[in-house]
């Protein structure tokens, strides 16, 4: 099962600490763009229990410090694969980054930094954990989306973390 967490109209300052109340998953996707979010929640539902478990969310509802925080704790922390992207690159979620790069130095997490469109970004493939190659392919299912695309994706994720995840429950 998965869980989109988004709030019509995105994050307005003043908004303080924004709870999503997801429970962990194995896979977390951040973007952006809803329609991505919405595309891929739907190819998710098509496919059904051969997925790992997963969390979709907005970035725009993770821009104060203490709702990434807070998400951390709850989400990230216990995830194997995490995949954002970026609109804008670094400078668009720079704290997320840098909190992101530092636990998957210390931690067993697979990162993936994509750009939100599709223009390269070389930054974004270094701070990834994994080779750009793989950056650039999970990058094309996810422009690219539907249920052929996000099973590829999960393929991907099952190669990165090096075992089959557990179907959703």
């Amino acid at each position: 099962m998965h869980l989109l967490a988004t709030r019509p109209g995105g994050y307005a300052a003043g908004d303080g600490i924004v709870d999503l109340a997801q429970s962990p998953a194995d896979v977390v996707i951040l973007s952006a763009a809803d329609t991505d979010l919405r595309l891929l929640a739907d190819a998710c539902e098509a496919l059904g229990d051969e997925l790992p478990s997963l969390r979709l969310a907005s970035l725009l509802a993770l821009r104060s410090n203490g709702s990434l925080d807070l998400y951390f704790d709850q989400v990230l922390r216990h995830a194997r694969l995490v995949v954002v992207a970026l609109m804008g690159g670094r400078s668009y979620w720079p704290y997320g980054v840098e909190r992101l790069v530092e636990h998957a130095r210390e931690a067993e997490l697979e990162l993936v930094f994509v750009p939100g469109d599709d223009t390269p970004d070389l930054e974004l493939d270094r701070l990834s954990s994994v080779g750009a190659a793989d950056c650039r392919r999970i990058s094309r299912y996810l422009r690219e989306g539907g249920p052929e695309n996000a099973r590829r994706l999960w393929t991907v994720s099952e190669q990165l973390t090096g075992t089959r995840l557990p179907a959703a429950v």
